[in-house]
C-alpha cells in the first residue's frame, strides 16, 4: 500500500480514536464507550483505567487487544495517556499537547521467543480535537498546523533473525483538518473526511547482508473520504463473508497531488543503485459490501530514473503518461451469475534512449510511446463465499468455487514500435463440458482482431538481425492463414469464431 492511501486511512483513525453541531450533551465517558463498541465490533477488546479531576478525565494504561485466529498469537496496541475535558456547552475536547507514544506488540504462539514490538512516537503542533453530538451520534472535528512521527525501539524478538538488521522511519505532515462521525443503531457507522496539505517521510534500513537502503518521499495535498458500516454483533477475520451479510461495508475515495520518491542502496560503502520516481495527480476508490469488492485507481505523469552501479553500470529512464485500473469481483455465493470487471491501461509508455540502445543501437525500430490496454467484463457464478476463509482453506488445491459464464473483451490494445494489435469479442462458457478443452469450460463466441504495421515490423526485425528471413517468411504465412487484408496499407483483420459444438473458424475458414 502506498503512503498516500495508508496516510488517508490513518487520518480517519486519528479522528475516530483521538478525537454536526451539538445536538445534546456528551461526555468523555460517552466517547470511551463508543471506542469500546467499535473495538468489540471488529473483534478486539479496549481497556483502560479512568481517573477524574474536575471536568477532566484521564484514561491510563489503555490497551487494544486482538487475538490472532487459530491460536497464532495476539496483537496489542498500548496507548499513551488519553486526556479529555468535558465542557459546559456539551462538547468534549482532547488534549493533544506533548509527545504521544503508541506501542505495537505482536506475540506468536511462543510468547517467550515469538514477539515483535515497536513504538510510534507522534507530536502535534497547535492541534484541536472537539467532539459533539449525543451518545449515539458523535462528531469529531479536528485541525492541526503540523504533525510528526517516528518509529522507535523496534524489537524483532529472538526469532527475528540477524540482530544487525536495522529499520528507522520518520515523517512530518503540514496542515491537516477533517471530521469523523460515529453513529450507532442497528449498525455502527463511521464516516470521515480529511485534507492533509502535504506529507513526507524518510526510511533507513539495513538487511542481514549489510546492504543499507535509504528512502525519502514527499507528497502533495491528500484529500480522502470514507464511510464504514460495522455489524454490532461483532465479526471474525476468518469469516468476513458473514460480516458482509450482517452489514459490513466500506466505501473510500481519495485524490492526491504530485509526489517524489528517492531511494538508494549502499553496500560496503559503495552505492549499488539509486532511483527516483515522480508522479502527478492520482485518484483512487475502494468499495466492499456483500455484493462485490471493487477497486479503481488512476495516476498520471509517472517518471522513473534508475541508476545501477553493480556489475555493468546502467542509467535507465521511463516515463508514463497515464496508468489506470478497475477491478470488480463478486464475493458472495449465489445461484445466479454475477458481474465482474478487470481493466488495466497504460498509456504513453516512453522508454529512455539508454534502454532502447541496449537492443536497438542503430535506431531501426520506431520509438513512439507505447500503449497497453485490456478491458474485460463478464459474469461468474460463485459456489461459495470467497471471504469465508475457514471454508476456503478446506478446498482441494486448484479447486476454485467459481464458474465462468460469460466474458466480453471490451478493449484489447497493444501499440508499440510502429505496430498495433487490437480486438474485441464476446464468449459464453459451458460449465457442463469440462472435457473438450482439458478441464476448461467449453467456450463459444467470436472475436474480431485488427493488426497494423506487422509486415513493416517484421522487416525491421530482419534488418536488425533478430529474425532470420526464413522465420520471417513463416510468420507471414501464419498470418495469412488467420487474417485477411484490411482497408489500409499494411493492415490485417481476422474474425475468430467458436461454435457451441466445438467448431473453430477464422474468417469463415474452418480450422477445427
Amino acid at each position: 500500500m502506498s503512503f498516500k492511501n495508508s496516510t488517508a486511512l490513518l487520518t480517519v483513525g486519528f479522528a475516530a480514536l483521538t478525537a454536526a453541531p451539538a445536538l445534546a450533551d456528551i461526555s468523555a465517558d460517552d466517547i470511551w464507550t463508543s471506542y469500546q463498541a467499535i473495538a468489540q465490533t471488529v473483534g478486539g477488546e479496549l481497556t483502560a483505567t479512568a481517573t477524574r479531576d474536575g471536568n477532566k478525565v484521564l484514561y491510563t494504561d489503555a490497551k487494544l487487544h486482538f487475538l490472532i485466529p487459530d491460536g497464532k498469537g495476539s496483537l496489542d496496541i498500548l496507548y499513551p495517556t488519553l486526556s479529555y475535558t468535558n465542557h459546559a456547552d456539551g462538547t468534549v475536547s482532547m488534549d493533544m499537547a506533548g509527545t504521544h507514544s503508541y506501542k505495537f506488540v505482536i506475540t506468536g504462539p511462543d510468547k517467550k521467543s515469538d514477539q515483535i514490538s515497536a513504538n510510534i512516537i507522534s507530536t502535534y503542533d497547535n492541534a484541536e480535537v472537539i467532539a459533539s453530538g449525543n451518545p449515539d451520534d458523535i462528531t469529531f472535528s479536528y485541525a492541526v498546523d503540523s504533525f510528526a512521527f517516528a518509529l522507535q525501539n523496534l524489537d524483532l524478538g529472538a526469532s527475528g533473525g540477524n540482530s544487525n538488521v536495522e529499520l528507522s522511519l520518520t515523517g512530518t505532515g503540514s496542515a491537516a483538518q477533517g471530521s469523523s462521525r460515529w453513529t450507532q443503531g442497528d449498525l455502527i457507522t463511521l464516516a470521515g473526511q480529511s485534507v492533509i496539505s502535504g506529507f513526507d517521510y524518510s526510511m533507513h534500513s539495513k538487511d542481514e547482508d549489510g546492504a543499507v537502503s535509504t528512502t525519502s518521499a514527499t507528497y502533495g495535498e491528500m484529500v480522502s473520504k470514507s464511510t464504514i458500516t460495522l455489524p454490532t454483533g461483532g465479526m471474525s477475520i476468518m469469516n468476513l463473508a458473514a460480516a458482509l451479510h450482517d452489514g459490513l461495508s466500506i466505501k473510500a475515495t481519495g485524490t492526491y497531488g504530485s509526489s517524489t520518491t528517492q531511494e538508494s542502496v549502499v553496500m560496503d560503502g559503495e552505492q549499488v543503485s539509486s532511483q527516483t520516481i515522480t508522479t502527478g495527480s492520482s485518484t483512487s476508490a475502494f468499495a466492499a459490501n456483500a455484493e462485490a469488492i471493487q477497486l479503481t485507481a488512476e495516476g498520471s505523469d509517472i517518471g522513473m530514473d534508475v541508476l545501477i552501479n553493480a556489475g555493468l553500470s546502467m542509467a535507465l529512464k521511463t516515463d508514463i503518461d497515464q496508468v489506470a485500473g478497475d477491478f470488480r469481483m463478486p464475493v458472495s455465493a449465489s445461484g445466479e451469475p454475477q458481474d465482474f470487471t478487470l481493466a488495466l491501461g497504460l498509456k504513453g509508455l516512453d522508454l529512455g534512449d539508454e534502454i532502447w540502445s541496449m537492443f536497438d543501437p542503430s535506431e531501426v525500430l520506431q520509438r513512439d510511446p507505447a500503449t497497453l490496454a485490456i478491458g474485460l467484463t463478464g459474469q461468474a457464478t460463485l459456489l461459495q463465499d470467497l471471504l469465508n476463509f475457514t471454508e476456503m482453506k478446506e478446498l482441494a488445491e486448484g479447486n476454485l468455487p467459481i464458474e465462468l459464464n460469460t466474458l466480453a473483451i471490451k478493449e484489447f490494445l497493444i501499440s508499440a514500435v510502429g505496430a498495433s494489435l487490437s480486438g474485441t469479442g464476446n464468449f459464453a462458457f459451458n460449465n457442463d463440458d469440462l472435457t473438450s478443452y482439458d478441464g476448461m469450460p467449453a467456450p463459444s463466441g467470436s472475436a474480431d482482431l485488427q493488426i497494423t504495421g506487422a509486415n513493416a515490423l517484421i522487416d525491421r526485425l530482419v534488418e536488425m538481425g533478430l529474425v532470420e528471413e526464413s522465420d520471417a517468411m513463416g510468420a507471414r504465412m501464419m498470418m495469412g492463414m488467420f487474417t485477411v487484408a484490411g482497408d489500409g496499407d499494411d493492415t490485417l483483420s481476422s474474425k475468430l469464431e467458436i461454435t457451441e459444438d466445438g467448431q473453430i473458424s477464422a474468417n469463415g475458414q474452418r480450422l477445427k
